[in-house]
């Protein structure tokens, strides 16, 4: 067993009662949710107060650098080079940046910011929606230690506390993402609390704009939490959530409730494996009830040398209703994908790999220049650096 009955309730439980305390934060009227917050806020400040005033030693600031080209074809010859359903690789047949990033950080005893920025085709599709002076920010956010506790407070925006993988190829297994990450968010905008529960488990509660925006879409708040266990040196368990309401002002609330699991497991010393399961469902703007869509993956990585390492993927995703893949099809989006890759590391802060990547689906919802297909495949190529 992964854990025993004492974790079990203590997580079921924890987890119960936050989205029951999300939901009704996200579907009270303004200013009761004002009031509440207000009141966690002061019970938080209360338990955690900022007891030690002495002089703190100076923190530690670095500037680095991420650089990732890549190219890619794709084999159903989209009518534009903007590919769908994925952000990374963007553009069909050409030489791109996928991502350019400088960083700037500063890491203290009681404080710690960051400042990064970016451009390239990651941002060009992930950003679209915000406005011009946005959407070169990759993060930028401020944070304090709450006294002498290992619980830190941040503000501004910051990476998704949802999913497995996030922009950064390097640190991820294969290097077109997944379905599943492509639609669920890549950051936050907003306030977040972070701490440790146990030596083993850490808790993340996250108050934000909503669904992947800076620039806010309505009145309304989202709320999000994640709760991470690293139950051994081979077994990582994660659950993160998100409810808020996804309509603008001038439509009836559409409340969307998410949930977000994975376990990434280490075989042996060169093989890990992933596996991943989302579920979500969005209150309908019309006849009450709720539509649901629902994504699986398995991901693995085997080093097979020193500097050669394959990765692979299988997936689905599910959504008939169009929540968040609106097809325009009888059967809505609902898809299969397979990659492979293979990584080349010349030097520990390089990576060159080649992927290639299948996708199947039910209905005809490839675009191509002969008109629309059930299936879609691409293969990329990408030599990316980290400049620190």
């Amino acid at each position: 067993m992964l854990c025993n009955r004492e974790m079990k309730d203590f997580c079921v439980g924890f987890g119960f009662e936050t989205l029951t305390l999300l939901r009704d934060l996200a579907m009270s009227t303004p200013l009761i949710r004002m009031v509440r917050i207000s009141c966690i806020g002061f019970i938080l400040s209360g338990v955690l107060s900022v007891s030690a005033q002495e002089e703190a030693p100076a923190g530690k600031f670095s500037i680095s650098g991420y650089v990732d080209v890549y190219y890619v074809f794709d084999f159903s010859r989209q009518p534009s080079k903007d590919r769908v359903f994925t952000t990374m690789p963007y553009r069909h047949n050409e030489f791109n940046l996928n991502l350019g990033l400088v960083d700037a950080r500063y890491d203290g005893e009681r404080t710690r910011g960051r400042m990064a920025l970016h451009t390239g085709t990651y941002a060009q599709s992930n950003y679209a929606l915000e406005t011009p002076t946005l959407q070169h920010i990759h993060e930028g956010y401020a944070g304090f230690r709450l006294g002498k506790s290992a619980w830190w407070i941040d503000a501004g925006v910051f990476g998704s506390h949802i999913g497995f993988e996030g922009a950064i190829t390097m640190q991820h297994w294969t290097y077109s993402r997944s379905l599943m990450a492509d639609y669920s968010p890549y950051y936050d905008a907003g306030v977040k609390l972070s701490g440790p529960l146990s030596a083993k488990t850490t808790a993340t509660l996250v108050v934000m704009n909503g669904w992947q925006n800076i620039k806010e879409t309505n009145d309304d708040k989202a709320f999000g939490t994640q709760i991470q266990t690293q139950l051994n040196d081979r077994v990582l368990l994660n659950w993160s959530t998100f409810v808020g309401n996804e309509a603008p002002n001038s439509a009836p609330s559409q409340i969307r409730i998410f949930n977000d699991w994975f376990a990434r497991i280490r075989l042996n010393d060169k093989t890990e494996t992933a596996l991943v399961f989302d579920l979500g469902f969005q209150k309908r703007a019309v006849g009450g009830g709720y539509d649901n869509w629902h994504t699986a993956a398995l991901l693995a990585r085997i080093q097979t040398a020193p500097r050669v390492a394959i990765g692979g993927r299988v997936e689905y995703y599910i959504d008939k209703k169009g929540v968040i893949i609106a097809s325009g099809t009888p059967n809505g989006f609902q898809t299969l994908s397979g990659s492979l890759n293979v990584d080349y590391a010349p030097a520990n802060n390089m990576l060159w790999l080649v992927e290639g990547r299948v996708y199947r689906s039910k209905d005809r919802v490839f675009p191509g220049v002969s008109g629309a297909k059930r299936s879609s495949g691409f293969i990329a190529t990408s030599i990316a650096i980290l400049m620190n």
